[in-house]
């Protein structure tokens, strides 16, 4: 069974498609928020002077287009992302600061500051935080403090401007100047930018983990629902051992396969042959997990099964056992209706083992196989083979059987066996006890399931 990793570039890829959508969506609640304050500029605001804070608000709007341009025509970049947010900070700051020139009323530049006009730039910052970029959250905020430092420090230098270190404390007349320049209140402001645009990028990265922990998740349940039955799906997904842990035990293995597929597909266009392939898998599949089995790969037709993993149960031979003439009765099913469009009907051969078996990963970082391995592996996989030369539909290891006794669950009938036999296996030293069932005349017609017999 193989459990596909979450490759990170692969999961940064998404978070980066997502950064872009981010960007979009800041985009156009930009535009809602500009013509929301452009509306009410032009009621509150009267003419000339409304028509130079329409004029930022165009700019702010074809600055905030910018990233998307550079986008459309493949010139997108972290750089010229950061350098769109400091001109951005940069154009607030001078929004904020630089009087009006159609303004009736010349304020001192230094009255700019009174105005709390640094809190519009925590709206800037929250704009920054739906980029879904803890990165960009942060140099914005930088780029906020270090735009509104220049200002600040361009106002600071003018020399009418009144400012020290004891100014508002011990000079009340120099506090109420309106040349006045506060610096701790500068200080305080930067700081706190700072302090919220960490906070925010915080916030923003902790929200990436949480859905990078949701996809794998939600990953992890697919990659299952693919090779495990859904009842065990849940359960593995919930357990806090993982499965993978290298381990041994015992457990059914089955392995099924279209009895002269090669010849058979030797007369077939591709598309029949995947589409053949296709049927053939999903109908095996689907019996191995209604009787609780996992799928461990499919080896060209060949569809490799175990009872038993990646939790051992208390039925594991037996649910082996009724799968295997399930499929069987499967397969009649099946050629019954390929009969009815004319089709040739399919043989299949089933060998299936019981015996311990190593459980675990197998592979590298990048391509992970959760398989068993084993003499019992080899030992179904021959047992399979054996069905060409027997002529038989299915054979099964006398420790199988045995397995069933002990499990006692099921009255399973074995009179529909041909009997027992001792045949030799390669790779074996020991001849091996099995089971025969089906002849060349019953080859895909399975017993019923009632009455266990010796």
């Amino acid at each position: 069974m193989r459990t596909v990793s979450l490759e990170s570039d692969h999961i940064e890829g998404a978070f980066a498609r997502e950064e872009e959508a981010g960007l979009r969506f800041a985009f156009q609640l930009r535009l809602v928020a500009l013509l929301a304050i452009a509306g009410w500029l032009l009621y509150s605001v009267p003419l000339p002077r409304v028509s130079y804070y329409l004029g930022l608000v165009v700019l702010f709007t074809l600055l905030g287009a910018v990233p998307l341009l550079l986008r459309h025509y493949g010139r997108w970049g972290t750089g010229a992302l950061a350098f769109v947010a400091v001109l951005d900070a940069g154009l607030l700051a001078y929004t904020l600061l630089a009087p009006n020139p159609f303004a009736d009323t010349t304020w001192p530049p230094q009255m700019m500051l009174r105005f709390h006009n640094f809190l519009y730039f925590f709206v800037f910052l929250a704009g920054a935080a739906l980029s879904y970029s803890p990165g960009h959250v942060l140099w914005s905020g930088a780029a906020a403090a270090a735009m509104w430092s220049i200002g600040v420090y361009w106002i600071w230098t003018r020399p009418d401007t009144v400012s020290g270190p004891t100014t508002g404390l011990t000079d009340p007349d120099g506090f109420l100047s309106p040349y006045f320049v506060n610096v701790v209140t500068w200080q305080n402001e930067v700081v706190l930018m700072l302090i919220v645009a960490a906070l925010l990028a915080a916030a923003v990265w902790r929200s990436r983990r949480l859905v990078l922990r949701q996809v794998a998740a939600e990953q992890a349940r697919a990659n299952l629902a693919r090779y495990f039955s859904p009842n065990l799906v849940e359960r593995l997904a919930r357990a806090d051992r993982p499965f993978d842990d290298p381990r041994t035990q015992d457990a059914a293995v089955l392995f099924v396969d279209i009895v002269g597929f090669t010849g058979l597909a030797e007369g077939m266009p591709p598309e029949r042959v995947i589409e053949l392939l296709r049927g053939f898998h999903q109908r095996m599949c689907r019996v191995v997990f209604a009787h609780g089995g996992t799928i461990d790969k499919y080896i060209g037709d060949a569809v490799f099964a175990t009872f038993g993993t990646p939790q051992p149960g208390e039925r594991d031979a037996t649910n082996a056992l009724s799968c295997a003439l399930e499929m069987l009765r499967e397969m009649e099913r099946w050629n019954a209706k390929r009969a009815i469009r004319g089709a040739k009907a399919l043989q299949v051969g089933i060998g299936v083992h019981y015996g311990p078996v190593i459980a675990g990963n197998i592979g590298d970082a990048r391509r992970l196989e959760f398989t068993v391995i084993g003499d019992v592996v080899n030992v179904a996989s021959r047992l399979e083979r054996l069905t060409r030369v027997h002529e038989a539909a299915l054979i099964v290891s006398e420790d199988l059987v045995a397995a069933v006794r002990r499990e006692a669950l099921d009255r399973i009938s074995l009179r529909d066996f041909v009997g027992q036999e001792t045949c030799e296996v390669r790779g074996r030293r020991a001849p091996l006890t099995v089971w025969l069932y089906g002849g060349a005349m019953a080859r895909n017609s399975a017993p019923p399931l009632q009455g266990m017999q010796p």
